[in-house]
């Protein structure tokens, strides 16, 4: 009982958050990391292939507290086994349930980024990957490089 009325309070507060923090991840910032959102001209993205990554995006964000917050629970559940010397056997379970967790969070993200390429034409495509590989490139290079 106690399990699902906190599973049911982090996911409520992680909606409210995520509907907040949303609009404020697809604005430009120099503290955070650039967005499909920010290349919108370079990319020549018309409105409908603007609304339909947003709506991919806002799924995976709700998709991905849902199960952020089964993970934390997944997570104290084995805490509470390892404190408790619980058999093997379940310690085992738990460590399996998290591990699903975290791979399904993993594939959500993968899924939800195929999704998004599959707007774009093939030129926007590989314009963005274009762009994903310079930032990849910067990240790479030490913040002392002159080069940079």
């Amino acid at each position: 009982m106690f399990k699902t009325a906190a599973l049911a309070g982090v996911l409520l507060i992680g909606m409210l958050l995520s509907t907040q923090g949303y609009a404020q991840t697809t604005q430009p910032s120099t503290d955070q990391k650039t967005t499909i959102f920010d290349y919108k001209k370079e990319l020549k993205l018309t409105d409908e292939q603007e609304q339909k990554i947003r709506q991919l995006l806002l799924d995976l964000s709700k998709q991905l507290q849902i199960e952020q917050a089964k993970l934390t629970l997944a997570h104290a559940d084995l805490e509470e086994l390892i404190k408790k010397e619980a058999e093997l056997e379940k310690i085992k379970e738990a460590v399996n349930r998290e591990a699903a967790i975290r791979a399904g969070i993993t594939y959500a993200d993968l899924a939800a980024g195929r999704h998004i390429n599959a707007v774009l034409t093939p030129a926007q495509l590989k314009q963005w990957r274009e762009i994903q590989e310079k930032a990849r490139q910067a990240q790479r290079q030490p913040k002392n490089d002159p080069a940079r």
